[in-house]
C-alpha cells in the first residue's frame, strides 16, 4: 500500500481513504456497544456500592440516635452555651 502511494498517489489515495472511513465506522459502532456495555457495569456497581453504604449508614445512624447520645450532646451544648456566657469580674485597683 505505501508503495502504491509512493508511485500512483492518485489511484492508491482513494482506496486508502475508502478504507479509513470504513474502519472509522467501524471503530465507531464498536465504541458505541463498548459505551453500553461499560454503562451497564457502571450502573451495577454503583447500586451495589449504595448496598453496601446503606449498612453502614444505618449503624452510624443507630448510634447517633439513641438516647444516651442524644442527652451526652444536649448536655455538651449546655456547657458550652453557659461557659460562654459567664463573665469574669475582676475585683481590684483599675488604673
Amino acid at each position: 500500500m505505501v508503495e502504491g502511494l509512493m508511485k500512483k498517489p492518485s489511484v492508491a489515495v482513494p482506496l486508502v481513504l475508502r478504507r479509513m472511513r470504513a474502519k472509522l465506522d467501524e471503530w465507531r459502532e464498536a465504541q458505541k456497544n463498548y459505551n453500553r456495555l461499560w454503562r451497564e457495569q457502571c450502573d451495577k456497581n454503583h447500586a451495589k456500592w449504595q448496598q453496601s453504604q446503606a449498612a453502614s449508614f444505618r449503624q452510624v445512624d443507630g448510634r447517633q440516635m439513641r438516647t444516651k447520645t442524644l442527652l451526652n450532646g444536649a448536655d455538651t451544648a449546655a456547657e458550652e452555651v453557659s461557659l460562654s456566657h459567664r463573665c469574669i469580674v475582676v475585683i481590684g485597683d483599675v488604673d
